[in-house]
């Protein structure tokens, strides 16, 4: 049995994802660089999709396509996954 259900509140890291300078270093246009980091997001679980992942759809998202809830989701795996407790 899995052990997140639809509607649980999860965790996950991203590797090397794209961030704003730590720093604040700017490029000679005044425009802060971007970096690769590794970078925590929560989401809400969707549903599971097989072979031991599930589709999380990640806090924040401002709009969606219309006619595209899903457009964002991202399949997780079930070892990447942490749930918060509340």
């Amino acid at each position: 049995m899995a052990k997140f259900s639809k509607g649980d509140k999860v965790t996950w890291v991203q590797p090397m994802t794209i961030v704003p300078h730590p720093e604040g270093k700017t490029d000679r246009n005044g425009e802060v660089l971007p970096v690769f980091r590794d970078k925590t997001f929560t989401g809400t679980v969707i549903s599971g999709v097989g072979n031991n992942k599930f589709q999380v759809r990640p806090d924040g998202l401002n709009a969606t396509p219309k006619g595209i809830p899903s457009y964002y989701d991202k399949s997780i795996l079930e070892s990447e996954l942490t749930k918060i407790e509340s």
